[in-house]
């Protein structure tokens, strides 16, 4: 739909007002004119005497004075007249003139300079007048590209930093298990290791820290692999709460180990939402692994499912120790740990990392809420 011109009928508007104005200054400057020729034959006429004896006036009764003389004062009179709307005619078109640079050429400007601004890099800049419907639409727009411009570029330096910080961490995580590897190694090396039993407790060790390097490394690259917009996602339609409790099964066994009280809930009937059974098992599993490895025995877990209008949601509660508030805002950002500490044990920081890009691949998101307890709400559409 086009949009009104209202510019175009603005414009015509104050031309029709210019030259209503220019013809009303003419008028007054005739008008003058005729006046001032008026008064002056009526002050220079005398009286005559007619024919029939009637005392009357005449131009023509002008005594001592020719025409020459009577056409000078005529042309003095037109002269005031003529710079009469001469001056009327300045005053009109300066007003005219700063009326029409308020309301376009200002706004130009304007433009102009924000446009000059953008060009910079100074994308906080913001238009700020009152114009025309036209012109105000390109305010708008203006603005919403400059916010947006804003946005990019907080976002390419925020993850400009990201990837420092990521690179920082991959080289702290994995240098901090081979060192110590290494150490094992060479004390073995050397014989500081004089009995099996201490051997078989190294290697056990060695063994540990070996399989979190694996693990990190493999974690780094599932998130890459996540992050990439052009790796295959496959989805199927299943029913997800029959997939639901196979990991609530699974995970059972895993929680009354560890001296966890494990609950589910999970609805009998059928539930069919389009899902990557293999990515949502390891968000899900990502979760309930850290309830685990960040709380102590005794921490009541739930699994739970529940249909929305929009789709379904996979609630994950625990009522452990809870989240930082420090890291609240960041805790689904990659190697960010509940303890807030860079250990080799720790696990690898990419857990609720991954969990996010998973949710989202699926057209859905991942939120936490505090409140007394954590929980994590998983949300998948019903449509991709």
């Amino acid at each position: 739909m086009n949009s009104p011109n209202r510019l175009q009928r603005s414009l015509i508007r104050q031309y029709i007002f210019f030259f209503i104005t220019i013809a009303l200054i003419a008028a007054i400057s005739l008008f003058v004119l005729n006046a001032l020729i008026m008064d002056y034959f009526m002050e220079a006429a005398g009286p005559v005497k007619m024919e029939a004896g009637v005392i009357g006036s005449s131009p023509t009764a002008v005594t001592g004075m020719d025409s020459t003389q009577h056409e000078k004062i005529f042309y003095g009179m037109a002269l005031k007249t003529l710079l009469l709307f001469l001056a009327l005619f300045a005053i009109t078109v300066y007003v005219f003139g700063r009326w029409t640079a308020s309301r376009l050429t200002t706004p130009l400007r304007s433009i102009a300079d924000g446009i000059r601004s953008i060009a910079r890099g100074h994308y906080h800049e913001r238009l700020h007048f009152r114009a025309s419907y036209e012109l105000a639409q390109i305010q708008d727009d203006f603005n919403d590209m400059a916010a947006r411009l804003e946005r990019m570029e907080r976002e390419k330096r925020e993850l400009a930093e990201s990837k420092q910080r990521m690179l920082i961490d991959i080289s702290h995580d994995l240098k901090t298990p081979m060192t110590t590897i290494q150490g094992y190694i060479e004390a073995m090396e050397v014989g500081l290791v004089d009995s099996e039993e201490r051997r078989q407790k190294i290697l056990r060790l060695i063994s540990d820290k070996a399989s979190l390097m694996s693990e990190l490394i493999d974690g780094i690259f599932e998130l890459s692999k996540l992050d990439s917009p052009d790796y295959p996602f496959a989805v199927e339609a299943s029913d997800i709460t029959e997939f639901t409790r196979e990991i609530a099964a699974e995970y059972y066994e895993v929680f009354e180990e560890q001296k966890f009280h494990f609950h589910y809930d999970i609805p009998d009937s059928e539930i069919i939402v389009p899902f990557n059974a293999t990515w949502l098992y390891r968000a899900v599993s990502n979760i309930l692994t850290n309830a685990i490895q960040y709380n102590p025995p005794g921490t009541v877990v739930e699994l739970k499912l529940a249909a929305t209008g929009r789709g379904v949601e996979i609630h994950i509660t625990d009522d452990g120790i809870g989240i930082p508030d420090v890291l609240k805002e960041k805790v689904f950002d990659a190697f960010v740990r509940g303890d807030q500490a860079r250990k080799s044990d720790g696990g690898t920081g990419l857990g609720l990392a991954i969990a996010k890009q998973v949710a989202e691949k699926h057209g859905g998101n991942i939120r936490l809420i505090t409140n007394g307890h954590t929980k994590f709400i998983l949300f998948l559409p019903n449509e991709l």
